[in-house]
């Protein structure tokens, strides 16, 4: 197996903003040095976003479960680090091992949008993999696309060997075992190809041909791929899944509860692609619930399903999870509810704790337009909740609406989403947060709407104006990026001829096109005008009979047709689904709040003594922090809780260590509600990542914060392969001047401000004792800058180690310990 030296891995991550995306190490990760095949997963976005898909983690247990097997993990990467290997001729890397993409057996991606299709090229290209499948030689990885996106493999074609249509618990297994074999046999790249494609839901896209008459289908050719479904009643969520090391997107356990969707919304591509509805063992959740958290030390818990109230065991789950939960401090939240009554008892309990806000997807104002969607929400039940959780005491409610549906040329979309919103403010006044997301209708293969037209940008500009100018700015609009939505509305109903454009995109730049900051709108259109023209008509309604994504067959064909063509019926409330043990047991839950409350007090208070060593010295302090409180979480530390909305540890700790600097000496000081054990010490450090320890846990009487008792801060520098260490003895001795740079511009202190005293321990290695807290203070490593003379990022043969905080005294300073 090739690896990159971790020398140039460290070298590349001194130069780059956020270097703890690149750099692996977490809690729970899995290496497996000896595999005989090594694959890469990857959710093709920046790593915040990908390591916060429950799919991503749930594939990655899998395939590491299989003896012989090695799944890691590769994200997308931000221009500076895109920029770094660039220049440095290094190519982009797994996590785990550090092993360029090229050298792999396999890649695979989750596509869950088609925005992400450019972010896929990156990857490839920037990990030496030839980004179209027919440049690719022997000895080439195979690049693999599953997830929601790929239910229209096709205008992704020419990049992507092998697709997998539906549901990947079983099938990503089956492909590892079928390139296990055929690595073991000796095959190569065409006849393991041909071994995967015997696995059920693979999709080999070099199979199929097309002809066109304009932006429709005129002719095509290939074989039918049945959408694979996992029919397991198992829960498949890790168990000890990976905990990031720098806050991603969603900081939270998950949990599915259910696939796909009763509602059948008729717009809604995950409730119709996903189908059949699966609902999973509520006992089995609740335990592996318990086993998440000892495992991750996250405090909250999300309960995840396209329809969370249908969940027919939901009261009983409630009943079973959250009084434990409530007693820890750990929250659990729903994803979204849907607009019903029924649900008030059970948002009454589930966020005592720490609450979050609401959330409703309404989708539309209009009677008429949802009941032709298929989607029942009476308005009025909306009010009703609106009411309720405001007189208890709620401050967040989320709503989401989406503009375009079919139907809304006969509606007065913006004036009726105005009314509704305005009611909904003269319930909750300024008191309550109204935070409401407006997005542009796309229709979507597989669904009832899969043929209806898509609004232009001209008419969702306008209703978004309207509705944001009608509204006072104290309900906050967000909307969608409409030029993106358009994007977007070509590429998921578009073919094989999209591929150029895609191609040509991103060789010109684009990159994170989900993101507003990144996407570039005149790019795409230039190259669709260049490549596919009269694109625009795509995006109207497609009468014919082919469709690219025909050759993806779910088995719900004729239940989408049934739904299309069918007449709008009236609007009204859902029927109630059957829940077994229907009443909260609020009682209980009340009592674990009460004990909760004990967290409240204060008994007494500790300080903590850590280091922070290695890779981790990329770790950003807040980011340090929250894996101390994690960790703390896990050992189950008798930590205190502040009172207020949003409860949090009663922790402090010194000032914030400069990024690339190691330390043996980070405190934290920590308020208790009870006493600690012996063991605390060791669970901690067993719920540490490595190059995370602790070294002692001590009780302290006096209560001032560590910033204000530190005065001075010890460092050891050295440097292994230079003469660094004698330029700056030499500088100190001669009375070196040091520049600090503020906002307000330069300031120049004289070395006696910020050197306290230093020696000389041997060639290699100078001590050296800076001032801190004061206007005169500067940071490690600009002070090693400024004596050394180096401009830019430290070379990585210079390590400095953070080794003591003092307090002054009149004699001189001691140690804070």
């Amino acid at each position: 197996m090739v690896q990159l030296d971790q020398k140039i891995i460290e070298s590349l991550l001194s130069r780059v903003q956020k270097p703890g995306r690149y750099m692996g190490r977490e809690l729970n990760v899995i290496v497996k040095h000896d595999a005989r095949l090594r694959m890469a997963l990857s959710y093709p976005d920046l790593y915040e976003v990908g390591m916060s898909n429950n799919g991503l983690r749930i594939l990655y247990d899998i395939v590491n479960a299989i003896p012989g097997a090695a799944c890691e993990r590769v994200f997308a990467v931000e221009a500076d680090f895109e920029n770094a290997l660039r220049e440095a001729g290094v190519p982009l890397f797994t996590l785990e091992t550090y092993t360029p993409l090229h050298e792999l057996d396999l890649v695979g991606f989750n596509v869950s949008h088609e925005l992400l299709c450019t972010n896929v090229l990156q990857i490839l290209d920037l990990g030496g993999i030839p980004l179209r499948r027919a440049d690719r030689e022997e000895g080439a990885p195979i690049v693999i696309a599953g997830g929601e996106a790929v239910s229209n493999p096709f205008p992704l074609a020419d990049f992507i060997d092998v697709f997998f249509v539906g549901d990947g618990e079983e099938g990503i297994a089956e492909i590892a075992h079928a390139v296990l074999a055929a690595k073991a046999e000796g095959l190569g790249r065409r006849e393991t190809l041909e071994r995967i494609s015997r696995v059920e839901g693979v999709l080999l896209p070099g199979r199929y041909t097309f002809s066109y008459d304009g932006c429709a289908v005129s002719k095509a050719e290939g074989p039918p791929v049945r959408k694979r479904v996992y029919r397991g009643l198992g829960l498949t969520d890790p168990v000890r899944p990976l905990v990031p090391n720098i806050r991603i997107a969603q900081e939270r356990i998950v949990i599915e509860l259910t696939r796909g969707c009763s509602n059948f919304c008729n717009f809604c591509h995950a409730g119709f692609y996903d189908l059949p509805y699966r609902c999973y063992d509520f006992n089995a959740a609740a335990e592996r619930i318990d086993k998440i958290v000892r495992n991750t030390g996250y405090n909250e818990v999300t309960l995840s399903s396209l329809s969370i109230s249908d969940y027919p065991k939901l009261t009983g789950l409630i009943n079973r999870v959250l009084p434990g939960l409530t007693e820890r401090g750990i929250s659990v939240a729903f994803p979204s509810l849907r607009v019903d009554r029924e649900t008030l008892p059970v948002i009454e309990q589930i966020s005592e704790v720490r609450r979050a806000s609401l959330t409703f997807a309404v989708e539309s104002a209009s009677d008429a337009i949802r009941a032709r969607a298929n989607k029942k929400v009476v308005l009025q039940d909306l009010i009703d909740i609106v009411k309720h959780v405001y007189g208890r005491g709620w401050k967040v409610i989320k709503l989401y609406f989406m503009i375009g549906l079919p139907g809304c040329e006969e509606q007065d979309e913006a004036e009726g989403i105005i009314e509704l919103l305005k009611h909904i403010f003269t319930i909750g006044g300024k008191r309550m947060d109204i935070n409401v997301t407006v997005s542009p209708f796309v229709p979507k293969p597989h669904t009832p709407f899969q043929r209806e037209r898509q609004m232009g940008r001209d008419y969702f500009e306008s209703t978004v104006l309207r509705i944001k100018r009608g509204l006072p700015r104290s309900i906050k609009i967000k909307n969608h990026d409409v030029k993106a939505s358009i994007i977007e509305g070509v590429l998921t109903r578009g073919d094989a001829r999209l591929g150029a454009v895609i191609e040509r995109s991103y060789s010109e730049g684009c990159r994170f096109d989900s993101w507003e900051e990144h996407f570039s709108f005149d790019i795409w259109r230039k190259n669709l005008d260049e490549l596919l023209p009269g694109w625009e008509a795509c995006l109207g309604r497609k009468d014919e009979r082919l469709l690219p994504w025909s050759f993806a067959v779910t088995g719900f064909e004729g239940m989408t047709e049934r739904l299309a063509g069918s007449e709008a019926r009236e609007v009204g409330r859902r029927e109630r689904p059957h829940r077994e043990g229907d009443e909260i047991d609020a009682a209980r839950i009340q009592e674990a709040r009460k004990a909760f409350e004990q967290r409240f007090s204060v008994m007494k208070r500790v300080r903590l003594c850590l280091a922070k060593t290695g890779m981790m010295r990329f770790i950003p302090h807040n980011d340090f922090m929250e894996i101390v409180k994690r960790a703390l979480r896990m050992a189950d530390a008798p930590v205190a809780m502040t009172q207020g909305f949003n409860k949090r540890e009663r922790m402090s700790a010194g000032f914030p260590l400069p990024l690339g600097i190691e330390s043996e000496a980070e405190l934290v000081d920590i308020e208790l509600f009870d006493d600690i054990d012996d063991g605390l010490l060791e669970r901690l450090n067993g719920s540490l990542p490595g190059g995370i320890s602790a070294s002692g846990i001590g009780f302290i009487d006096e209560w001032v914060s560590i910033m204000a008792l530190t005065g001075v801060v010890e460092y050891r520098v050295t440097d292994m392969t230079g003469d660094t260490i004698g330029t700056m003895a030499r500088g100190l001795g001669a009375g070196v001047e040091f520049i600090k740079r503020t906002g307000k511009g330069e300031k120049r202190l004289t070395g006696t401000e910020v050197v306290h005293s230093h020696a000389l321990v041997d060639d290699r290695t100078l001590l050296l004792r800076l001032y801190t807290g004061s206007e005169q203070s500067v940071r490690i490593d600009d002070a090693v800058r400024n004596l050394a003379s180096i401009d830019g990022p430290l070379p990585v043969d210079i390590r400095i180690m953070k080794t003591a905080q003092y307090r002054k005294t009149e004699g001189g300073i001691e140690v804070i310990r």
